[in-house]
C-alpha cells in the first residue's frame, strides 16, 4: 500500500502503483476539494485498476474547550461504504503542546464523533501519531484509545514519526504497547538517528534502519494488518522522482519477502 499525502493523483500515478504491484493507496482528503477529487476521480480509478482504498488521511484540530473535525468526513463516509477504508486522523493543535494530556478530553470527544459516524458505514478510525502534533507519539494515541475501547478504533505505527519522537531504542516497548490497537503500519528507508525528513523518509532500499528486523518483530507479535510505504516529499527532500521511489521501494519490499522464506 502506498501512502500519498500532498501530490494530486492522476491516472498515470494510479497506473504506476498498479503496475508495480502495490495493492492500494492511502491519499489525503482534508478539505472540500480533496474529498470531491477522491470520491469523483480517485475512487473510480482505483476500481478500474482493482486497487484498495486502505485509508483516507483527514484532519482534527484540538483546542482548549473545542475540537474541529474535518466536515468532509461525515459528508463523504457513504462513498466509502463497503471498502474497508480507515479514516486516518492526525490530531493537531495550536493551544496545546505536543503530547499534552490536557488535550485528551477534546481529542476523545472528536474521536467518538468520527468513530460513531464511521460505524454507521462499517468503517474504522485510526489515529495517526505525527511529530509536532498534539498526538505526537504512539504512547499518546494508545492513551486516548484506551479511554474508548471500540472495535472500530485503532492506532498507527509510523516509522518516520516514531524515530523522530522516540528514537530507535524504544522499538520493543512501543510495538508491544501498540499491538492491542495496531491497525496500520507505515515504513520507509530511514537512518536510525536521522534528524530531518530527508534522513527519516527515504526509499526502502536506503538508510541504516533495519527494516527486516522491524518486519520480523511485527510478524512475531502477531500483526497481520496492512503495511504502507511512506513516501512523503522524496522529490523535494532527496531529488528522487516519486515513481522511481515506488519502483525501488517495491524491489526492496520483495527482497524482504524472499529473506523470510
Amino acid at each position: 500500500m502506498v501512502k500519498n499525502l500532498r501530490t494530486p493523483l492522476e491516472r498515470a500515478d494510479i497506473e504506476t502503483v498498479a503496475k508495480l504491484g502495490y495493492s492500494g493507496i492511502a491519499p489525503i482528503a482534508d478539505d472540500a476539494a480533496g474529498w470531491e477529487r477522491l470520491t469523483t476521480k480517485i475512487i473510480p480509478l482505483l476500481d478500474e485498476y482493482k486497487l484498495k482504498l486502505y485509508a483516507v488521511y483527514s484532519s482534527v484540530r484540538v483546542e482548549p474547550g473545542e475540537a474541529f473535525v474535518d466536515s468532509g468526513i461525515a459528508r463523504n463516509l457513504a462513498a466509502l461504504k463497503g471498502r474497508g477504508t480507515m479514516i486516518w486522523l492526525p490530531f493537531t493543535s495550536k493551544g496545546f503542546k505536543p503530547s499534552d494530556p490536557a488535550g485528551d478530553n477534546m481529542a476523545v470527544a472528536a474521536l467518538r464523533e468520527v468513530s460513531d459516524e464511521a460505524a454507521r458505514y462499517g468503517l474504522s478510525v485510526v489515529i495517526y501519531p505525527h511529530y509536532g502534533n498534539l498526538v505526537a507519539r504512539v504512547d499518546d494515541a494508545v492513551r486516548i484509545v484506551d479511554t474508548i475501547p471500540r472495535d472500530n478504533v485503532g492506532v498507527t505505527f509510523n516509522l518516520c514519526h516514531w524515530l523522530r519522537t522516540d528514537g530507535p531504542d524504544s522499538l520493543d516497548r512501543v510495538l508491544k504497547l501498540a499491538m492491542p490497537y495496531l491497525r496500520l503500519v507505515t515504513i520507509n528507508g530511514a537512518d536510525r538517528h536521522g534528524k530531518d525528513w530527508g534522513e527519516l523518509i527515504q526509499p526502502l532500499d536506503r538508510g541504516d534502519f533495519d527494516i527486516g528486523a522491524l518486519l520480523a518483530e511485527l510478524q512475531r507479535l502477531g500483526y497481520r494488518g496492512p503495511i504502507g510505504l511512506q513516501g512523503y516529499d522524496v522529490a523535494n527532500h532527496l531529488g528522487i522522482d516519486p515513481a522511481e521511489n515506488l519502483r525501488r521501494s517495491m524491489a526492496a519490499w520483495r527482497s524482504y519477502g524472499k529473506r523470510s522464506q
